[in-house]
C-alpha cells in the first residue's frame, strides 16, 4: 500500500513538472539567449545555457517521438524531416527564426514554435 502511496505521488510530480504550464515560451527562450550572448564565454558555465539546452533537447525528443509514432502509424505526418530523423538544425537558424516572430507569437511555448519552424523546414510533399 505504501509503495502504490509513493508511486501515485512521483507520479503526479513528474506529470506537474512536465505539464504544459511549465513550458518556456518563445520570450523566455529568447531572453535566454540574449543573456547567454551578452556573458560572452562564461556563457557555457552557466545555469541558464543549461536551462535553454535542456528546453531544447526535450522539444526535440518530443518531436522525433511524434514523428516516428506518425510513421509507424502510417497516417499524416505534421512534417517530413530527412530519412534520418534526427532533424539538423543550427542554433543561429533557430534564433533567427524565433527573432522573426511577431511579439504575440513569442508568448507561445517554445515547442510550438519548433514544431512549426520543422514544419516550415521540411514540408511533406
Amino acid at each position: 500500500m505504501k509503495r502504490g502511496v509513493q508511486a501515485g505521488i512521483l507520479a503526479a510530480v513528474v506529470m506537474l513538472s512536465t505539464g504544459a504550464a511549465s513550458e518556456m515560451t518563445v520570450g523566455e527562450f529568447l531572453a535566454g539567449m540574449k543573456k547567454a550572448e551578452s556573458m560572452g564565454p562564461a556563457a557555457l558555465l552557466s545555469s541558464d545555457v543549461r536551462a535553454l539546452r535542456a528546453e531544447s533537447d526535450r522539444v526535440r525528443e518530443l518531436y522525433v517521438a511524434d514523428i516516428t509514432r506518425q510513421k509507424k502509424a502510417g497516417g499524416k505526418m505534421h512534417s517530413c524531416p530527412p530519412a534520418s530523423d534526427r532533424p539538423k538544425m543550427t542554433g543561429e537558424e533557430l534564433r533567427q527564426y524565433l527573432s522573426s516572430l511577431p511579439p504575440s507569437a513569442q508568448k507561445k511555448p517554445f515547442r510550438v514554435a519548433v514544431y512549426d519552424l520543422m514544419k516550415k523546414k521540411f514540408p511533406c510533399k
